[in-house]
């Protein structure tokens, strides 16, 4: 219990009083735990995202590992994807296939919106395409544009990311280390890959340089070492990340997997994300990474000790495998869980709730309720999504997509 609720690296908390006092307040919180429930909405082809098109709340784009990209209208699952990948990816893997989908803010306007997919050469790629404008069920013909290739790794062809998401008209994607165990090439920290990264980019060609995309004058190393793309480092494989409001303040969360120890919940400023090291694989979670005797013979002493940025939650794999993170929850109808962060985990059927708070996380509870087949068993939950209405939703790797109610 106490790996759970290790939510601050003990070298760094203020006092063994203020420690003391951190676990009596989650002791306390995890008793409350909402009254929550769910049902189902329909099912899809091991779903990996979903998400509205702005202006269109009523229907939502599912990518489906295997390639498809499904409609949900109405609560439905249409007979017909808009989108049929599967000629391009490699679905043998958990890890690869089709992974995110992105809206910008003038979706309505051009209908263009972004796909994340691991190729079947292995390559993490993001494509734009095109909808008929006010017609978002009706693909522009050829209309699949490259905009940016993150290439692979080895062979393994995992740590891929793959999630979009737009702050602004603004395009940022995750991309994981692309190599297990251990990233032992340091991608993640090196600056001249893009892998273990959250890139940021423009998606507008650039007419100059000849790319598919351009480079945000903000990005930190623009003008420095580094490749411009990087907006922050560090990660092993970010699932997911997702940007909220707090305080006045833009803020953003990014869920990152562990290698065999410790999972983390990264919550801060959107600001002061830009340039962050989270980490990896000089830590996992707060601790060292332990590569093991096979890997690190010699063992692993971190070659950064300061100017890192901690995670803000950290679970052990006593709990669980793979963190699944989830937005911050708006729907009117969850009272009493709405300003709070959801996550929940792949392998253990252990779904919460957060309050975003700095420097760490002292509001940790139940979300109260269980994913099928029910508590103790593996319900593969594999992500969160939300609807133009701001509904809230859980889906499974098995297939099923349900709506979160309060009870």
């Amino acid at each position: 219990m106490i790996d759970r609720l290790r939510t601050f690296p003990a070298a760094l908390a203020a006092a063994a009083l203020g420690l003391v006092l951190l676990f009596g307040a989650l002791a306390v919180t995890a008793e409350a735990a909402p009254k929550l429930g769910f049902h189902k909405v329909t099912e899809a082809e091991q779903p990996t995202s979903l998400a509205s098109p702005p202006g269109y709340p009523r229907i939502m784009f599912v990518t489906q590992r295997e390639g498809k990209l499904g409609v949900i209208s109405r609560g439905k699952m249409l007979k017909r994807p808009l989108l049929n990948l599967s000629k391009r990816i490699d679905p043998l893997r958990i890890e690869r296939g089709l992974l995110g989908v992105a809206f910008p803010p003038d979706f309505r306007k051009t209908g263009k919106f972004y796909l994340d997919y691991t190729e079947k050469s292995g390559d993490s790629v993001v494509f734009e395409y095109r909808t008929v404008v006010g017609k978002p069920l009706r693909i522009k013909p050829a209309s699949g544009r490259l905009v940016i290739r993150i290439p692979k790794v080895n062979d393994n062809g995992n740590h891929n990311g793959g999630h979009l998401d737009f702050h602004n008209r603004l395009l940022y994607i995750s991309s994981g280390d692309g190599f297990d165990p251990g990233d032992a090439p340091d991608n993640a920290r090196n600056i001249e890959s893009l892998r273990g990264k959250i890139l940021r980019i423009d998606p507008r060609p650039d007419p100059v340089s000849g790319l598919g995309y351009r480079i945000p004058d903000g990005n930190p190393f623009v003008g420095v070492a580094g490749r411009d793309e990087i907006f922050a480092l560090g990660l092993r494989n970010p699932h997911s990340f997702d940007f909220f409001r707090s305080d006045g303040r833009e803020m953003i969360v990014i869920s990152d997997v562990g290698q065999g120890r410790f999972e983390e919940l990264n919550i801060l400023p959107l600001a002061e994300a830009r340039g962050a090291n989270f980490g990896w694989n000089d830590y996992e979670g707060f601790e060292p990474y332990n590569c093991g005797e096979l890997y690190c013979p010699n063992g692993n002493d971190p070659t950064l000790t300061s100017g890192l940025t901690w995670p803000q939650l950290v679970y052990s794999h006593e709990e669980g495998c793979a963190i699944i993170g989830g937005p911050m929850i708006t729907d009117p109808a969850l009272g009493s869980v709405r300003g709070r962060l959801i996550y929940g985990d792949f392998c253990a059927n252990r779904i919460r709730t957060a309050a975003p708070r700095q420097p760490t996380i002292i509001d940790d509870r139940p979300a109260g309720f269980y994913l099928p087949p029910g508590k103790e068993k593996h319900s593969a939950l594999n992500g969160f999504g939300v609807d133009g209405f701001g509904h809230l939703y859980a889906f499974s790797h098995f297939g099923p997509i349900y709506r979160i109610v309060q009870r």
